[in-house]
């Protein structure tokens, strides 16, 4: 299955090579604590997406599902 991915911020330092935005091919059933491990994203400090809507680690995709990454923003 096809996944569109869009990584914003501190985020593009896990990018493969210089694109930020890219298609990435899973298995069904793929988590996003799969997608994070797949590109040795920590699982805390960061913000996820998937067609504009915040997820957790154990949501899954479908077809053409738009997962969005960024740091959170803290501030005091």
């Amino acid at each position: 299955m096809h996944i569109n991915i869009k990584l914003y911020g501190a985020m593009k330092k896990y990018a493969p090579g210089d694109t930020t935005q890219f298609e990435l091919i899973i298995e069904s059933g793929a988590s996003l604590k799969d997608i994070l491990r797949l590109f040795s994203i920590p699982e805390k400090g960061y913000v996820f997406l998937v067609n504009g809507r915040r997820i957790d680690k154990t949501s899954c995709f479908n077809e053409g599902d738009t997962l969005v990454l960024f740091p959170e923003i803290s501030g005091g």
